[in-house]
C-alpha cells in the first residue's frame, strides 16, 4: 500500500538537466534578442522610407556611424560604369534561381559607389551569362544604404571569375575595389522600385520576421519545462507501507 513519496533523483538524469537546461535557457533568451534586434531593424527601415533621401557625398561612412547608415535613403547624380558590372550568384527570386547586378555608379562629386541594381535571372546553362541592360547617360537614383547584418560565412574560398561581367559568390567590396583600382565607398546601395537601371528589386528589411524567433525562443523554453518536469516526475517515488514499516 502507498502511503507517501520518497525523494529520488536519478544521478544520471540530474547531470543531464545541469547540462541541457542552461544551455536551452540561454537559446531562448538569445532568440528574444534576436528578435527585438530584427524588430528594431524593421522600425528603421519603416522610418527611413518616410525620410527624404540625401546626397550619398554627405554622409560619414565610417564603422562608428555604421548603425545609422542602415537603409539611409540616398539620391546620385551621375553615370553608371557598364563595363564592369558584378554578378552575385545563386540569389534566387520567386523560386528562380539568378543573379544580383552589381555596378560601379560614378557621382559628379567623383565618388564611386557600387550600386545594387536588384535580381535578374540565369540560364540552365551556368556558363551562359544574362545580358545586362545599359545605362548610357548621366542619371539621377534613389536607393538606400546597405550595411550587412553580419559576416558573410562562405563554405568554400569564393573563386571568381576572369572575365565581366564578375560573377562573384558574396559582396566583397575592398577585394572589388583592388580589382578595379579605385576608392569605393564602403557600402552598397541598393536602387528603389522605379529608380532608372533597377532591375527586380524586392528588399526586406529582414530576412527573418521578428515573430519568428520570438516562435523559436518559445519552442526553446517549453523543451527546457518539458525537461524540467520530466525529471521532477522520474524523482518522485511511491513510498509503499510495508518499507516504510522496516
Amino acid at each position: 500500500m502507498i502511503t507517501a513519496y520518497r525523494w529520488d533523483s536519478n544521478w544520471k538524469i540530474f547531470i543531464t538537466i545541469v547540462i541541457a537546461l542552461p544551455l536551452l535557457l540561454r537559446l531562448g533568451f538569445w532568440q528574444l534578442e534576436r528578435g527585438e534586434e530584427k524588430q528594431q531593424l524593421q522600425q528603421q527601415y519603416e522610418a527611413q522610407e518616410q525620410m527624404l533621401p540625401v546626397e550619398l557625398s554627405s554622409l560619414n561612412a565610417s564603422v562608428e556611424a555604421e548603425s545609422r547608415l542602415k537603409y539611409q535613403r540616398v539620391s546620385l547624380n551621375g553615370q553608371f560604369d557598364n563595363q564592369h558590372s558584378i554578378l552575385l550568384d545563386n540569389r534566387i527570386y520567386g523560386g528562380v534561381v539568378g543573379y544580383e547586378v552589381l555596378s560601379p555608379f560614378i557621382t559628379e562629386s567623383g565618388l564611386v559607389v557600387l550600386v545594387n541594381r536588384g535580381w535578374i535571372a540565369g540560364y540552365a546553362d551556368r556558363k551562359q551569362l544574362p545580358s545586362l541592360p545599359a545605362i548610357e547617360s548621366t542619371v539621377r537614383v534613389l536607393g538606400k544604404v546597405h550595411v550587412p547584418l553580419g559576416k558573410v560565412v562562405t563554405l568554400a574560398s569564393d573563386q571568381w571569375s576572369e572575365q565581366w561581367p564578375l560573377v562573384v559568390q558574396w559582396e566583397n567590396i575592398p577585394r572589388i575595389a583592388s580589382l578595379l583600382d579605385l576608392s569605393l565607398f564602403p557600402y552598397s546601395v541598393r536602387l528603389e522600385a522605379g529608380a532608372i537601371g533597377a532591375l527586380t528589386v524586392d528588399w526586406p528589411a529582414v530576412n527573418t520576421q521578428p515573430e519568428k524567433h520570438w516562435g523559436y525562443a518559445v519552442q526553446w523554453f517549453l523543451m527546457a519545462a518539458a525537461l524540467l518536469i520530466f525529471w521532477l516526475y522520474s524523482s518522485i517515488r511511491p513510498r509503499h507501507k510495508d518499507v516504510a514499516d522496516n
